[in-house]
Order: structure tokens, then C-alpha cells, then sequence
């Protein structure tokens, strides 16, 4: 009896006491989450005019159940044109060809995310004009940052505001630690039962113990967002007030940006609540699409159409592969046309009959034969194209509007070593730009909005060499970081 509750015992700490530890902190990090969920909120009852002095960023906050979405940056820009300190015109029908104006009314009164629009149409206007499709960006690091930069700020000033707070506080993350450190206690006891028990390495029990403290206290640590507050809701609650009273108006979603001329910071909060269904697609702050892309080159705005290469095998390779794969294919062609096709040759010297028995040679030879003309031909093709390449490669001028990664080497083990990047360049006069390709080792010699000079191989669209000639200025953002 002593014996079967010892082996009975074994499976119970070494297997049941991690398990147990592990199902309860679980259990209480699942309860936490639940109960720090934001609260729904009751919208008030429809009604006129701003119900409160909150920013459009902080309503689309508190709206949208405490999570951050991309009409904060919108309705931010929108209430930064309502008090005047841009200005928005619209020269035809089409609201994508609106341009925000810099009014040369210098604020001193925005907060850290207005400053930050602000910042950022200042930095891309061009004698105090930007067209309002152009405030994209064309880098996705600079992108994201960007974005949570903004996100951080308006949660910052919510908080202050108290509207909005953390969901899992200060005093519940160090409870939650405390309790996932308890649950690894609960692991390594077990392990260290098995060690003593098999005779194996203590150091496991250990490991154990510290991986299991670092997993559970990293969850605990984690930032789930943000939740209500009392003031919160209530602030939220009047807000949804006047989303009521806007829905009211059916011809308010399909105002354009330079509506906000008329209907002031209305537009702006419509913006912020999710109704501006024809203005907002029109105002980006993300990433622009690199098919089409706003380029002040050369004088005045314009919009150029870009196209990628793509497809064929040539692009981006350096003419040693091109050679290789030409004397391949040449090598190949005078295989099956030497070889495969000497019956063939034989039977159609001429004769004083002419051309004969090409019909007696059968279809699988006759096919092999002409595959081999045309391996042939394509290998000569590769080597003229090559050779015109090699001795006469040019130079482009012009702004660097495009400069992202295109091709990786595979790896199991990550996104793989970076191999070839896309590199648009503008020379101001062309509105059709082709994209070369810019090996990975001379990528860091130029980067956005540079003025360069690149010389080129045309047909395989492979960059050699990149000279700066004036550097772009550095954004505003990267020096406030």
C-alpha cells in the first residue's frame, strides 16, 4: 500500500502540481482581463453643439470602446484646418485633389499630437502647399512609428485628462507577477521531484523555474490597451450624443475635407465619430502606394505613375548570372538540335527534289529540334542585350521617392537576408517613372528624398552606384525622438 500511494505520488507533483500552478494563474490573469474590459456606454440622448472641451483624438478614443483607430489623425488634421491653423482648398469636384495651405499663423498653443500633424504638413508642404493625398508616407518603419508616436500622445493626454486608464494598473501588474512567480515556484517543485527522482540535472528545475517566470511575468507586463473611467464614460456618453444628432443628417457623411470651412469643427468630430465617409478615405497618414506617388521635384506638386519589374528572371541580376543562363541555354539548344535533330538535318538537305520527308520525322523529334532553335535564339538574344548592357550603362538624376525592400534570401529562421531593394527616382519632367533595382550592399548610400545621381544598366534595371548630390533634410519626427 505504501509503495502504490509513493508511485502514485510521482505523477501528482511532477505532472499535477505544474499543471494546477499553471491553471490558476490562468484562471485569475483570465478573470482579470475580463473584468478590465472598457464598459459599454449609453449613448446620450441626441443633441446639438460640442458637449465638452476634448480633442477630436480623445473623442475617437472614448467612442470607439478606448481603442486608438486611424481618425484620430484625421479629425485632428481636419480641427487643426477649423481653428484655422491650415487651410483647406478643393480646386474641382474630385475631393482627392484637395491641398492644405500653411496660413502662417505660427501656433504656440498645440498639444504633442497636433504639433505633430502639424509637423508633418509643414514638412512636406512646398512654398506652403502640400496636396492632401501626399501626407502618406514611403516608409513603412518611419510609417509605424510615426503612428505610435501619435497613439502614445493621445493616450497620454486622455489619461490626464482622466478619461481613460491603463487596464491592468500598476499595483494588478505587480499582483500578476507575484502570482506568476508563485506559479513557477509550483513548476520547478515538480521538476526538481523528477530530477531527484531519475538522478538527472538539477539546472533543469532551474531553467524551468526561469522560463516559466519570464512567460508569465512578460503576459502580465503586457499593454492590453486602455479602459473606462467614470469621467470617462460620462464624456463618452455625450459625445455619442452628437453622433446621434450628426447621423441625423444624411448628406453630413458625404461633405469633403474643405467642407470644414462651412461646418467648422463639426467635420472634426464628425470625423473623430466615424462619419465621414468621404473625407476621411482622403486624408492618409499611413502608407502611401508605391504605384502612385506625390513628387514636388522639379517645382510644383505632381502625382507620377510608377511601375515595378517584375516576372522575368533578368531583373535586378548581375550580367555574370545573365552570361551564365545565356551559355546555358545556347548550350542546351545546340544539344537538341545537334544531337536530338541530326536525323533531322539529314533529311533535309536539298535534293533535286527540293525540301523532303519533314513529315516522316515524327512529332516528338520535330518538337525537341525547334525547342532547340529556340533555346538557341534566346541565348543569343541574352548575350547581345548583355553586352549592350555592359558597355553602355547611363545615369538618372533626380529625387529618391521610393526605397523599400523587395527581395529576401528564404529562411526558416527569420524574414532572411535582405538581397534587393526598389529604388524610385524622379527627374521632375517624366509623369511614367520605371523602379530599379538597388543591391542590397549599396542600399544605405541614399535614402528618402535624397537628390542623386545613379548610374544604371537599363535593360536589367540593376543600380551600380548611387551618389548623394544633396541629402534630404532630416524629418522632424526622427528629431523628436
Amino acid at each position: 500500500m505504501i509503495l502504490a500511494a509513493t508511485r502514485l505520488s510521482d505523477p501528482v507533483i511532477e505532472i499535477g502540481l505544474p499543471v494546477a500552478s499553471l491553471a490558476c494563474w490562468a484562471v485569475v490573469y483570465g478573470i482579470t482581463r475580463l473584468a478590465s474590459r472598457p464598459a459599454a456606454v449609453t449613448p446620450a440622448p441626441a443633441a446639438v453643439g460640442f458637449p465638452g472641451q476634448e480633442p477630436p483624438a480623445v473623442v475617437n478614443l472614448l467612442t470607439n470602446r478606448w481603442r486608438h483607430t486611424v481618425d484620430a489623425a484625421e479629425s485632428t488634421l481636419l480641427d487643426l484646418a477649423a481653428r484655422r491653423y491650415l487651410q483647406l482648398r478643393q480646386a474641382d469636384p474630385d475631393p482627392r485633389n484637395t491641398t492644405v495651405h500653411l496660413t502662417g499663423h505660427a501656433p504656440d498653443d498645440l498639444n504633442p499630437y497636433e504639433r505633430q500633424v502639424y509637423d508633418r504638413v509643414a514638412e512636406r508642404a512646398v512654398d506652403g502647399v502640400v496636396p492632401l493625398t501626399a501626407l502618406s508616407f514611403s516608409d513603412a518603419d518611419r510609417s509605424a512609428a510615426w503612428s505610435k508616436r501619435l497613439r502614445r500622445a493621445v493616450v497620454a493626454d486622455a489619461q490626464r485628462l482622466g478619461l481613460s486608464r491603463r487596464r491592468f494598473s500598476r499595483p494588478l501588474v505587480i499582483l500578476q507577477s507575484v502570482l506568476g512567480a508563485v506559479a513557477a515556484g509550483g513548476v520547478a517543485a515538480g521538476s526538481w521531484h523528477y530530477v531527484n527522482r531519475s538522478g538527472g540535472d538539477r539546472f533543469g528545475a532551474v531553467a524551468a523555474f526561469l522560463v516559466t517566470v519570464m512567460v508569465l511575468v512578460g503576459l502580465a507586463r503586457q499593454d492590453l490597451g486602455e479602459r473606462d473611467t467614470p469621467a470617462g464614460r460620462a464624456a463618452a456618453a455625450r459625445w455619442l450624443g452628437l453622433r446621434a444628432w450628426l447621423v441625423g443628417h444624411e448628406a453630413f457623411g458625404d461633405l469633403p475635407p474643405a467642407a470644414v470651412a462651412v461646418w467648422d469643427r463639426y467635420l472634426a468630430y464628425g470625423s473623430a465619430l466615424g462619419l465621414t465617409r468621404t473625407a476621411s478615405p482622403v486624408i492618409s497618414f499611413g502608407m502611401a502606394d508605391p504605384r502612385r506617388l506625390w513628387s514636388s521635384y522639379g517645382g510644383g506638386w505632381r502625382q507620377v505613375n510608377v511601375s515595378y519589374p517584375g516576372g522575368l528572371p533578368r531583373y535586378g541580376r548581375a550580367l555574370g548570372w545573365v552570361i551564365f543562363w545565356a551559355l546555358l541555354a545556347g548550350l542546351l539548344g545546340w544539344t537538341f538540335v545537334g544531337v536530338v535533330g541530326g536525323s533531322f538535318l539529314a533529311s533535309v538537305r536539298p535534293s533535286s527534289a527540293g525540301w523532303t520527308r519533314l513529315t516522316d520525322l515524327g512529332p516528338v523529334t520535330l518538337g525537341v529540334v525547334l525547342v532547340g532553335f529556340g533555346l538557341l535564339a534566346l541565348a543569343g538574344y541574352l548575350l547581345v542585350r548583355a553586352l549592350v548592357d555592359l558597355v553602355a550603362p547611363t545615369t538618372v538624376d533626380g529625387e529618391v521617392l521610393w526605397h523599400q525592400v523587395w527581395q529576401r534570401q528564404a529562411s526558416d529562421d527569420g524574414p532572411g537576408r535582405i538581397i534587393n531593394h526598389h529604388l524610385v527616382v524622379d527627374d521632375g519632367h517624366s509623369e511614367r517613372l520605371r523602379a530599379w533595382v538597388l543591391p542590397a550592399r549599396i542600399a544605405a548610400e541614399c535614402r528618402l528624398g535624397d537628390v542623386v545621381t545613379a548610374q544604371v544598366r537599363p535593360w536589367t534595371r540593376r543600380v551600380l552606384a548611387v551618389t548623394v548630390q544633396r541629402a534630404a533634410p532630416e524629418p522632424a519626427d526622427a528629431r523628436g525622438r
